[in-house]
């Protein structure tokens, strides 16, 4: 009777795989999402829609990669959702740190691929 958790376990985390396979395109895109905005902030020409769409896909990050095991993801993407949310202006003072959030996400997101 010990099998069947250890089964449960490797079939939970092949379902977890299987999902991560299957929306991993959707990551790269949310991800995409801020590498613009960043670009943008960089530039000096982040506008509003810009800046709203990366939060939101910040915001859809921060929820989903807890649960593919990811919290240190999860906390970063909170961080650069709280982020832009406060930012309503193109402050080339942000832009440093969210380029080095964005990188370490992109990192944690790639090491689970």
């Amino acid at each position: 009777m010990s099998e069947q958790p250890d089964a449960s376990a490797k079939e939970m985390e092949e379902l977890l795989q299987s999902l991560w396979t299957k929306n991993y395109g959707l990551l790269e895109e949310r991800l995409k999402l801020i590498r613009d905005a960043y670009d943008r902030l960089a530039a000096g020409s982040l506008d509003n829609q810009t800046r709203c769409d990366a939060e939101s896909a910040a915001h859809k990050l921060a929820g989903i990669l807890g649960t593919f095991g990811l919290p240190q993801g999860s906390a970063l993407a909170s961080k650069i959702e709280t982020s832009l949310a406060k930012e309503t202006t193109s402050s080339a003072e942000f832009a440093p740190q969210l380029q080095s959030w964005l990188t370490e996400l992109e990192a944690i997101i790639a090491s689970r691929h």
